[in-house]
């Protein structure tokens, strides 16, 4: 069964909450304090049981520009035990998945304009298997991104604050040393967002994951992957810096590191080179 949604679609976004017993995926690149209450107040003594898995996008520009509350998910992480966030670059689907069995496909955001004000459209859909497959899709793109613990979220959430805070001041004066201030500011929120990005694993790591996501759609030269992989991986794939995080480097190196990741790849036998193009094995 189809529905389709067309704005505002705020009581569907409730009863679905209401309803879920299980699990709750969620897929928006934009996140609002609104919403996030709603889920909390939705989910009521449930969110105790729940598995709640929020994919969005916390890169430094989303976090100025105020695009995502980053204090709001904080809040939805503590009252939810189960609850995973996960962070995606270049993340632009808004779906969301309860219980595998009804899932909405939509152009709205989890912000207040997405679900009350904006002009948006989607389709509820309560056909399991179709309602199945999207809840796999969903997942594959959150295992592209980094979760995001509830400790780091606060601490990325005071520190866009501040920052915000120093961009407004320096905004507001025309004095050098202010400017360079933010500028020095606006440097260490670019490393810290790149570290949670991070988490601790190596660029080629993370490359691998999206060297594998990649191939399931078929054979694929590394001239063809390079730009795929850069679409996933924005962030860790600016050949205009190389920063260091932890030892590690990301930025210019990043096509080493994808030869790296593909070379591990190859000897674990999950990949192989034929005729020019990678692709995955048949075991």
């Amino acid at each position: 069964m189809i529905e389709f949604l067309t704005s505002p679609w705020l009581s569907t976004f409730e009863s679905m909450v209401h309803a879920t017993r299980s699990s709750l995926v969620i897929s928006s690149p934009y996140v609002g304090r609104q919403p996030c209450e709603i889920l909390r107040e939705a989910a009521g003594t449930r969110a105790l049981k729940l598995d709640l898995m929020i994919v969005t996008d916390l890169s430094r520009d989303v976090l100025l520009r105020g695009a995502t509350d980053v204090e709001a998910l904080c809040d939805v992480a503590n009252s939810f035990p189960h609850a995973e966030v996960r962070f995606l670059p270049s993340l632009h689907a808004k779906v969301y998945v309860a219980d595998e069995r009804c899932a909405v496909v939509t152009s709205a955001n989890m912000t207040a304009s997405g679900l009350c004000h904006n002009f948006e459209y989607g389709v509820k859909i309560a056909d399991k298997r179709l309602v199945s497959q999207i809840h796999r899709d969903v997942v594959e793109y959150a295992q592209l991104g980094t979760p995001i613990e509830s400790t780091k979220l606060r601490f990325l959430a005071d520190l866009a604050k501040e920052l915000n805070g120093a961009r407004r001041r320096a905004e507001r004066t025309i004095q050098k040393r202010l400017r360079s201030e933010f500028d020095r500011r606006l440097g260490e929120f670019s490393d810290e967002i790149l570290r949670a990005r991070a988490a601790g694993r190596t660029p080629h790591a993370i490359f691998a994951d999206a060297i594998l996501y990649l191939l399931r759609r078929g054979p694929m030269p590394t001239a063809e992957l390079h730009p795929l992989i850069r679409g996933i991986h924005p962030d860790l794939c600016d050949e205009a810096v190389d920063r260091v995080i932890e030892g590690k480097h990301f930025g210019k190196k990043w096509k080493h590191a994808v030869r790296t990741a593909q070379q591990h790849l190859k000897r674990r036998e999950l990949i192989e080179l034929r005729n020019g193009k990678w692709r995955l094995t048949k075991g």
